[in-house]
């Protein structure tokens, strides 16, 4: 079962969403795979430990609250039974406004929240875990953003404008810059310390996020249209970075089960 919150209205420029989820089954473990996904999060697992599988074959089980970075590479969850999770869906540059740190630092992987935010965050996770409901979750991290946002540490610029484009992969790096009101140099600089990435490889995990959605929603649709509707040069182009970010070809990957939003 997966619940949706939005945040208070004040909150909504640094957060998108809440998302609760609960999942029962009665497998010893659900094997999920995750390709990359443009989003950067807090989350906190109330119930349940999460491990995950790197494509190099190492794994990691998951700390109960951590703050996570763009993703890079398709990597797979296990998903306990009785399993709870709680995330904080940030705006593109939610996290760097508000705690004026730079996204770099969390790149392709997660670090432990109260190693990164202190140790107050530790009352919002006993919080979580101890709440009834998804609402009082909700209503607990709403207080808790309340009070980081009136003291942010970087203010709304138009390039964060810019990042909450859903077709941000449509433009070049010359039409987002003049967008941004900043020259190549200095938007690159900007969108790397709010994104971790560089705009050509976020442009490609949008995109490439967008072709995975179609497929998954559509598995009866060719590759080649696909290419073509999200602005692919061609369908070879699409290819290698289905290699590239799943580390598979696509009759390999598992779009039954994986996790594409």
């Amino acid at each position: 079962m997966l619940q949706k919150f939005l945040p208070l209205p004040i909150l909504r420029s640094f957060v998108k969403e809440y998302w609760c989820l609960h999942i029962q089954h009665e497998a010893p473990t659900l094997n999920l795979p995750i390709a990359p996904i443009p989003e950067t999060c807090l989350y906190f697992y109330p119930k349940g430990k999460l491990q995950v599988y790197y494509l190099d074959n190492t794994s990691a089980t998951i700390p109960d609250n951590v703050v996570t970075g763009q993703t890079t590479l398709r990597h797979n969850l296990l998903i306990p039974n009785d399993y709870r999770m709680f995330k904080v869906l940030l705006q593109p540059s939610g996290f760097f406004r508000l705690f004026g740190i730079p996204m770099t630092l969390f790149t392709g992987g997660h670090e432990e929240m109260n190693l990164v935010l202190g140790n107050k965050i530790n009352e919002l996770r006993e919080q979580i875990e101890n709440a009834d409901t998804f609402e009082e979750m909700v209503c607990y991290t709403d207080a808790f953003l309340l009070e980081k946002v009136r003291k942010y540490q970087v203010e709304r610029h138009p390039i964060d404008a810019v990042l909450e484009q859903p077709d941000f992969y449509r433009f070049s790096l010359d039409e987002l810059a003049h967008d941004a009101c900043l020259s190549n140099r200095q938007f690159e600089r900007k969108f790397l310390e709010r994104t971790g990435v560089s705009p050509k490889f976020y442009s490609r995990v949008v995109r490439f996020n967008r072709a995975m959605k179609i497929k998954q929603q559509q598995p009866n649709r060719s590759w080649l249209h696909i290419a073509y509707d999200c602005g692919y040069f061609d369908h070879n182009h699409l290819l290698r970075d289905f290699k590239q970010f799943t580390g598979t070809v696509p009759t390999g990957f598992d779009f039954e089960n994986a996790v594409i939003y």
